[in-house]
């Protein structure tokens, strides 16, 4: 199969291997905007793009390596420092109000939620359309939209590129 996958898309793809399981070509977020739309845009095939938050200022300002496993885990103190004093809509999942809902929302603080979420709390929830882009003026921003996604983007919100 991996043969398969270098012969069909351009280079600098590789494969993913889990096991067995089906193969996924891991692509560069530098990869041409073109070579991208021609080989999975337009065929709606699935990718993983490799790189693409290596140079996030979000990357280094809110993550961290963990000292035991040094694995990159959220920096909490980070987040609620930046976010903390805005509210934002909560999703409790599995915690609907009738029969017909599987999860209730409500407006809560970023504090609060981050202060539940290391509780170890075993109750499942997220952060739903939280726009922290909105609430912070950060210069540079803490991120940047790869060329390839600013486009499918641009026409989710019907504006022409050209």
């Amino acid at each position: 199969m991996r043969n398969i996958w270098k012969s069909k898309f351009p280079s600098g793809m590789s494969t993913s291997d889990t096991n067995g399981a089906s193969q996924v070509p891991r692509i560069p977020a530098s990869l041409p905007y073109p070579a991208f739309l021609d080989a999975f845009l337009r065929p709606l095939k699935p990718c993983i793009v490799t790189g693409l938050a290596d140079n996030w200022p979000a990357s280094n300002a809110w993550t961290r390596r963990d000292p035991l496993t040094t694995e990159l885990v959220p920096d909490y103190d980070a987040l609620r420092a930046a976010f903390g004093k805005f509210t934002a809509c909560i999703t409790f999942c599995g915690e609907g109000d009738d029969a017909n809902s599987d999860a209730r929302q409500r407006d809560m603080s970023v504090a609060q939620f981050i202060d539940d979420m290391t509780t170890q709390s075993p109750q499942k929830r997220y952060l739903k359309d939280f726009h922290f882009m909105r609430v912070t003026q950060q210069s540079p921003p803490p991120y940047t939209v790869p060329n390839f996604f600013q486009g499918i983007l641009l026409s989710l919100n019907h504006v022409d590129r050209r």
